[in-house]
């Protein structure tokens, strides 16, 4: 191994656990609370924002100090010190002196969707419950809503929260991805209204190791096919060895491809909307096509043989040993921090942003983009508080400009300035020994990620390379119009359609894998289309379809 190589795979293994941490998955079926950058950074303008709250006439929302409690999960990031708590933060410090409502935060480590449901319900049933509760999905709102924990808040968004009002007057989608069955809203969402907020992540391949083969990056699924057939065969990696594996991690975006739902990163189930109808990728017959295509490329060594559930350090590996050149990543992951690695190890271009490759019907999808709403985000408030009217006014706040300022960018003049009326990152965030620009915020400012608000683009473009922007772009772009939005389902729906996911997609996995794997052949695929019927995927596509319904009657609300 060159010196160089050895240098490159040892900063990068500093720095893979930071690329983890940032966006959590839409929530769009019966799934629970999904999983949880240096230069000075210049955002182009902040118009995004909801206009100024209108507080009392001091800026305060409480006459006299108020102090309430809140419950949530946080886990300090490595290399952070002095923050045990939310307590601890910049925003919540300044919160306090500009509303004169202070939160006194009670959190507990939970580091899976599980182990913060079950410490939720814990104290559920304890009766004692904080006056708000933050990183609430919208499935849990429901639930607690349902029995009388938390309280609905559409009555007090009208009254007490005009930026969020009218947010939701202008965006329907938002109201309709926030309604609970009954027609009640039970948690104050985080929005991410303007569509790069959406487009996280994407597709990328290695621009040196394109110019090494003499091929330009490939538009289709046909040429993607070529260029990594030449990955392998000659020598991409430049090292004399035929060890590439050119395609690595999830192939389920490039299902997507030829324009049907798959579960993958960020795609939570296997449906997807077309034609006004939600409709279910499994059983289409172009899903069969993907499959075809993915035998393909695995029977030809193209595709990764460790791809089923692999984990974070076998995939960060295969691109920190240059052993794949092609892979569906974060933006502020691989085409920024791993691609300043490359690139300080002389390897350029490094990793280039790929526009998703058009299938074979010319569509181009990314069904991985979040929706408006950022379901694991949410605050709600709980039926016991005596304070609802300022804690509504509270997290209205977030959604004003100056709330999204104070969440997003800090306090100015400490964590940013403003450069020719635009908000900038100072020198202690950009350049921080330990974290990046996110870790810092996340860290020291406001777990920027974590909060209703509406979030601002040039805080999420900030963090971003160039060719990270690029890639966010052609994300936008290309992101299509199939992605199902956040659901709702009755009590009733919700524990039909988690008991039949749980059948349907063990059985569409299991069978997904040997056809790719050829160790079923093709000949059986019918028998794998009867089995899902069998099974109950007409059903759940019905019960997918009444809540689909529900949702589209709430946007024709007036």
């Amino acid at each position: 191994m060159s010196k160089k190589s050895s240098v490159l795979i040892v900063s990068m293994l500093l720095a893979a656990a930071s690329v983890a941490a940032g966006c959590s998955s839409d929530n769009a079926a019966g799934s629970n609370v999904p999983d949880k950058p240096k230069d000075s950074a210049a955002p182009a303008s902040t118009s995004t924002a909801a206009p100024a709250a209108a507080p009392a006439a001091d800026g305060k929302i409480s006459d006299k100090p108020l102090t309430v409690t809140g419950w949530t999960d946080f886990i300090p990031a490595t290399g952070s010190e002095g923050v045990s708590s939310y307590s601890d933060q910049i925003m919540w410090k300044e919160i306090a002196k500009r509303t004169n409502i202070t939160v006194k935060w009670d959190t507990t480590a939970a580091p899976g969707a599980d182990d913060y449901k079950q410490q939720l319900g814990l104290i559920m049933a304890s009766g004692k419950l904080p006056d708000i509760i933050g990183h609430i999905d919208p499935l849990l709102a429901d639930q607690y809503g349902r029995q009388g924990a938390v309280q609905p808040l559409e009555d007090l968004i009208k009254k007490n929260a005009p930026n969020l009002q009218k947010l939701l007057d202008a965006n329907p989608a938002v109201k309709g991805q926030i309604t609970a069955p009954d027609g009640h809203i039970y948690f104050f969402p985080r929005l991410l209204l303007d569509s790069r907020t959406q487009a996280f992540a994407g597709f990328m391949i290695r621009g040196d190791w394109l110019q090494k083969v003499g091929m330009k990056s490939p538009e289709t699924t046909d040429e993607l096919y070529q260029v990594l057939k030449a990955f392998k065969e000659k020598d991409a990696n430049g090292n004399g060895k035929p060890d590439e594996i050119p395609f690595t991690d999830n192939p389920n975006p490039i299902i997507w491809a030829f324009g049907v739902g798959s579960r993958g990163p960020n795609s939570t189930d296997d449906f997807f909307v077309e034609d006004g109808k939600i409709k279910y990728g499994p059983t289409d017959p172009r899903y069969k096509d993907a499959l075809q295509y993915l035998n393909k490329l695995y029977s030809e060594g193209l595709l990764d043989p460790e791809y089923e559930k692999m984990k974070a350090d076998v995939r960060d590996g295969r691109i920190m040993q240059e052993l794949s050149g092609f892979i569906y990543g974060s933006n502020a992951g691989y085409l920024t921090k791993y691609n300043k690695m490359l690139q300080a190890a002389g390897k350029n271009p490094g990793i280039i942003a790929l526009a998703p490759p058009k299938g074979p019907t010319g569509e181009r999808n990314i069904l991985g983009r979040h929706n408006e709403i950022d379901p694991g985000r949410g605050v709600s408030i709980s039926s016991t508080t005596k304070n609802a009217v300022e804690l509504t006014k509270l997290m209205d706040y977030f959604y004003s400009k100056d709330g999204a300022m104070l969440l997003y960018f800090g306090v100015e003049g400490d964590t940013y300035t403003m450069k020719d009326g635009v908000p900038t990152y100072t020198n202690k965030v950009t350049t921080d020994p330990k974290l990046d620009i996110l870790g810092y915020l996340n860290t020291y400012v406001g777990y920027v990620s974590g909060w209703p608000s509406a979030q601002i683009p040039e805080h999420y473009l900030a963090t971003l390379s160039d060719e990270g922007k690029k890639g966010n772009q052609l994300a936008t772009q290309y992101a299509g119009k199939k992605k199902v939005p956040a659901l709702h389902f009755t009590p009733e729906e919700l524990s039909e359609v988690q008991a039949l996911q749980r059948d349907i997609n063990t059985f569409v996995d299991e069978n997904m894998n040997a056809f790719i794997r050829g160790k079923k052949p093709f000949a059986e695929y019918d028998a794998f289309q009867q089995g899902l019927k069998k099974i109950g995927s007409d059903r759940l596509g019905e019960l997918y379809g009444k809540a689909y319904e529900r949702y589209i009657a709430v946007l024709n609300k007036k």
